[in-house]
């Protein structure tokens, strides 16, 4: 269970930011054979043998299948963020998502005040992709461009005043920037890089990697999830960590391997200090604090102990 957990230091967790329920299949024109008690239980698996501790809900305008879901992965560890695809008037597509404790029914409202049509939940909206994003960061919520390299997407369109926007904060690509190299001229990775000037921005913008998953093992590939650096996997951390994305967000490929000795904890049995519990950040090297604080001591009890 998710409050059984004690989070005392920061590390990456793998988030698959754009899983769908059991209905979204039918989007592309295909046929759903499981049941959703099934499509739930196989899509668990496969996120669990993924490693997979974040999950973000984001069918087609629509949250009627969430709660099942959401109840399942959280009593087995898994964070989930419900939220929605939405088309914007410019038929751009964007992942909207939520604290984990936002209510179907509080999405529903969302869904409303954007104009989605229920019968027609994957249809454009009458809202420009500008409302939208102000929408989404005005309710607290975090918004993505899907797919920002395909037909539907912000760069495909040259939609260089949305990219700009301060709201977006992250933007969905199929593999790594550097796999970008050379496609339409170099045009996606140079604006990935900053190194555009029409699509500048003061903060740059965070690739993720988050394909849409619409069968239980899509979630395995690498191109569905990505990294986050959070102390807690929750919304709030979630969202600050885009504040930071140059160290808090990668992609499964930027993670590079790593063979490295570290020192993992320190606990004082007995003397002055006993029962001290420190847990130490393995991609960390420096001790920070004021004077007086146990810099020194600490570093010393270090040195005593490998002597």
């Amino acid at each position: 269970m998710l409050e059984q957990q004690n989070y005392k230091k920061a590390r990456f967790f793998k988030c698959a930011l754009q899983v769908n329920p059991v209905g979204y299949i039918q989007y592309r024109g295909q046929q759903q054979n499981l049941s959703e008690v099934e499509y739930n239980q196989q899509l668990l698996n496969e996120a669990l043998e993924a490693g997979i501790e974040v999950i973000g809900l984001a069918d087609h305008g629509s949250v009627d299948q969430i709660e099942e879901l959401r109840t399942l992965f959280n009593q087995n560890g898994i964070v989930v963020f419900p939220g929605f695809e939405i088309a914007s008037s410019e038929k751009i597509h964007f992942v909207c998502l939520f604290d984990e404790s936002t209510t179907a029914d509080l999405i529903k409202m969302h869904l409303g005040a954007l104009c989605v049509d229920i019968n027609h939940p994957a249809a454009p909206v009458q809202k420009s992709a500008i409302d939208i994003i102000n929408y989404i960061n005005e309710k607290k919520g975090f918004i993505y461009a899907a797919h920002c390299t395909n037909d539907d997407g912000v760069l495909k369109r040259r939609r260089h005043h949305v990219w700009q926007h301060k709201g977006l904060l992250a933007a969905q690509i199929p593999s790594s920037i550097e796999d970008l190299r050379g496609v339409e001229n170099d045009f996606y990775r140079k604006v990935f890089l900053n190194k555009d000037p029409n699509y500048y921005r003061e903060r740059e913008m965070a690739a993720i990697n988050a394909a849409d998953v619409a069968k239980p093992t899509d979630i395995q590939a690498d191109g569905a999830s990505c990294l986050i650096k959070m102390t807690k996997p929750c919304f709030a951390s979630f969202r600050q960590a885009f504040l930071d994305a140059g160290s808090r967000v990668r992609l499964n490929s930027d993670k590079p391997e790593c063979y490295a000795s570290a020192i993992e904890k320190i606990r004082f049995v007995g003397g002055y200090l006993d029962g001290l519990d420190i847990e130490l950040s393995d991609h960390l090297n420096a001790v920070i604090g004021g004077r007086g604080t146990g810099k020194s001591t600490l570093l010393e009890c270090i040195r005593y102990a490998f002597d």
